[in-house]
């Protein structure tokens, strides 16, 4: 009987969300980042793969954390004040695992712009399966401040893991593609600088 109740008020949280469109990350108010960082430049990208329950970075479910960026536009803006509409595939569980930001680099490690994301996305269907993996979002975030002809890295942070996942490369004005020559360890020491995300609301 309990277990219905909470599946029933899951379901109504869920069709709620829904109903709102799950903006609550989208009202919030992006910030520009800092400077600093240093390339490693490591090859090699990680995918999305379930982990096994032992792996020290996977979520509660065992899905091992990812968030590859898929897609990059610039919908709208103008030079130093561009809009970046930033596709995620993450292994977005709740708030103990899910892809907290996505950001701006230039090539040499410096952090331009952050969009911090304060909550998850898990499927369409609300699943948060560790067997179905692959949450797909959008979100955007600007004015990043960069000329059009800039050639810029676009990566995600995961809650846990930290940046684990393909990367894209690419300029406002000639668009963008994946980084197959960025690995993890590029630009590590900005991980911690401002903004950061302050919570997470579910």
């Amino acid at each position: 009987m309990r277990a219905s109740r909470c599946l029933g008020f899951a379901t109504v949280l869920s069709w709620a969300c829904c109903a709102t469109g799950c903006d609550s990350d989208d009202g919030a108010a992006p910030s520009s980042g800092g400077t600093g960082g240093a390339p490693n430049g490591a090859a090699g990208a990680p995918s999305g793969e379930t982990g096994d329950a032992g792996d020290a970075n996977a979520g509660a479910t065992g899905l091992a954390p990812y968030a590859d960026v898929v897609a990059v536009s610039v919908p709208s803006g103008s030079e130093r004040a561009y809009v970046f509409s930033v596709s995620i595939e993450s292994a977005d569980i709740d708030c103990t695992q899910f892809a907290n930001w996505w950001e701006v680099l230039t090539e040499d490690g410096a952090l331009v712009y952050r969009r911090i994301l304060e909550h998850s996305h898990t499927d369409a269907n609300g699943s948060s399966d560790a067997d179905q993996p692959g949450n797909t979002f959008t979100r955007s975030g600007g004015p990043v401040p960069v000329a059009a002809d800039a050639v810029v890295i676009v990566r995600a942070h995961m809650s846990t893991g930290g940046y684990q996942g393909r990367v894209m490369r690419g300029s406002a004005a000639q668009g963008f593609a994946q980084a197959t020559d960025i690995g993890e360890d590029f630009a590590v020491s900005v991980e911690g600088d401002a903004p950061q995300p302050t919570g997470c609301a579910f």
